[in-house]
């Protein structure tokens, strides 16, 4: 995808405010384990998909639920999996600003890779620029739309897997402010559904767990539950903690 972002690129390069050297965290599955690859045939056979949320907090997040992160199909996986996640950001808008259950995010545009800190515009055109510093810890937008325009729905992007997707979702108001703090919190599960990335839900379809990255804690070895096809940790691995059906996506992470 193109995007067009006037002089947000140039700023951001001449104040070297991008970090390329930005660590990755990995979420891992090893089925060459003999009990995890039969795990393994029964989930591809049933067409299970992997299912990722990440947590972020800010003014009118969207109330339906939270943009599913990552979806991927079990019949995509063998061996050793690793999920690698970048704590790297695009803000990215949707020109939908009723976001009901089941509707899949569409990133229409899609800003540079952006600093924590950083405070931009959105501009009536579809450009980016960047209008100074947020918050630390945060990426603010300015929806510089003119009053009486319709409203839009505003989120970060995160990278994963080496592309970036939409993992939270605001509504923006014309001449409003979004100030968007992610964290490091993320839910995984399985589950048979056709929920694709981008696709907004509230509740977790089936068991899975929940977990922190931080700078102590880089790599999650994880492994399926028999039977239940929930997730928890492989045998030495970081814990993490159990979650259910039907478990709320945003008490959880947000």
């Amino acid at each position: 995808m193109s995007t067009k972002n006037g002089n947000l690129t140039q700023e951001l390069v001449r104040s070297s405010l991008f970090d390329a050297s930005a660590t990755i965290f990995t979420m891992d599955f090893d089925f060459t384990d003999a009990s995890q690859r039969t795990i393994l045939k029964y989930l591809q056979t049933n067409k299970y998909k992997l299912f990722g949320y990440k947590g972020a907090s800010g003014p009118n997040q969207i109330s339906s639920g939270l943009p599913t992160w990552f979806a991927v199909p079990y019949i995509e996986m063998f061996g050793s999996v690793e999920i690698d996640y970048e704590p790297l950001y695009k803000v990215y808008v949707f020109n939908k600003a009723v976001i009901g259950a089941n509707t899949t995010i569409k990133m229409e545009v899609l800003s540079i890779e952006l600093p924590l800190g950083t405070a931009i515009q959105f501009n009536s055109d579809g450009t980016f620029s960047t209008i100074g510093s947020a918050k630390p810890g945060t990426i603010s937008i300015l929806n510089n739309r003119p009053s009486g325009t319709t409203d839009v729905t505003v989120g970060l992007a995160a990278k994963v897997n080496g592309d970036y997707a939409p993992f939270c979702a605001f509504t923006s108001t014309p001449q409003g402010t979004v100030s968007m703090e992610p964290n490091e919190k993320v839910v995984l599960f399985a589950a048979q559904t056709n929920i694709v990335s981008g696709a907004v839900i509230g509740n977790a379809a089936s068991p899975g767990c929940t977990f922190m990255f931080n700078a102590s804690n880089i790599n999650y070895n994880l492994e399926m539950i028999p039977s239940t096809y929930g997730i928890t940790s492989a045998a030495g691995g970081l814990p993490v903690t159990a979650i259910t059906s039907g478990a709320s996506l945003s008490q959880l992470l947000n």
